[in-house]
Parts: structure tokens; sequence; C-alpha cells
């Protein structure tokens, strides 16, 4: 049982097509255990609340993990420390019942996962017109590939 989760992660990895898409389906996966926590602090059930909260913070904790900090670009930086933030306002959230704080957390996670979708669909645009004009400027039909 110990490698339920790897063996989740490994099965899910073979099914998406590149990290940037993994990526956005960890930021869902986020929004939507925050989103059922707030339920489950509406309805009264601690359980449910205290599950859902665990989860986000899992994932936001491995999530600030895997920043590449060698990079050393101020983003990186800007970008642990707002999920330090989200860490921090969860486990208020946890303590005091506090939906603002669910709401706060939820807000961000959602703007963190629209700018990553974002710029996803502006690399995938820019790749997609690159494809284009070397098909266009070397005279091959599009979908012409010279793979063996």
């Amino acid at each position: 049982m110990a490698y339920a989760g790897y063996s989740a992660y490994s099965r899910i990895a073979n099914t998406i097509d590149s990290k940037e898409i993994m990526l956005i389906k960890l930021l869902e996966g986020t929004v939507r255990h925050i989103q059922s926590a707030r339920r489950g602090l509406e309805a009264g059930d601690p359980k449910i609340k205290g599950e859902n909260i665990c989860r986000a913070v899992a994932i936001i904790t491995e999530l600030d993990n895997a920043l590449d900090r060698d990079m050393g670009i101020k983003l990186v930086e800007n970008l642990s420390a707002l999920y330090r933030y989200i860490l921090e306002r969860l486990t208020v959230a946890n303590l005091k019942n506090d939906d603002t704080a669910l709401q706060e957390v939820e807000k961000l996670m959602a703007t963190i996962r629209d700018g990553f979708q974002g710029a996803l669909a502006q690399q995938q645009k820019a790749s997609a017109a690159n494809n284009t004009a070397f098909s266009d400027a070397s005279g091959l039909k599009k979908g012409f590939s010279i793979a063996a």
C-alpha cells in the first residue's frame, strides 16, 4: 500500500502529454479540494473539511517543492512565497473554520491555474505558428512527416 501514491502518479503521468498539462490538472484538483472543504465547512462536517484541506496542502507542498530554485529567477521566488502564504491561510482555515480564508485560497489557486492555462495556450499557439511557418516556408503540406 505504501506504493499506491506512486502507482497512481505513474498511471496519470503515462496518460498526460506534458508536464504543463499535469501542472494544470494538479492546480484544478487543488481548487476542487478547496471547494469540497468549503462545502464540508458549510455542512458542519469537519471530516470532509479536514480531508480536503489536507489534500490541498499536500498538492501545494509538492508544487512548491518541485519549483526549480536553481533557475535563479524572481518568478520562482515569488511563486514559492505565494505557495507558503496559501499554506498558512489553509492552516488558519482549518484551525478556525474560516471560510473567508478558504475563499481567498480558492481565488488565489484559480488565478494561478488560469495563468498557467493562458501561458500554455500561448505556447501552443506559438508552436503551431512555428510549425505552419516551417511547413509554408519549405513548401511541404501540413501534416507531412519525415519521421521514419
